[in-house]
């Protein structure tokens, strides 16, 4: 039998789904970037910039 799925219902299925998807893709980077050797790239913006930034 059916049950009764509200616009909610959905909206929590897709977001779901896409966090999922999110998750995959962060767990086959990081074991690529395991694999390789190679480290996984971080932030353009590092501590030291922006420190620099406020001292124009």
């Amino acid at each position: 039998m059916f049950s009764y799925l509200d616009a909610g219902t959905g909206s929590m299925l897709v977001s779901i789904l896409g966090g999922g998807l999110a998750g995959i893709g962060v767990f086959w980077k990081m074991m690529r970037a395991k694999v390789t050797g190679k480290p996984m790239p971080m932030s353009d913006v590092d501590e030291d910039d922006a420190d620099d930034s406020s001292h124009n």
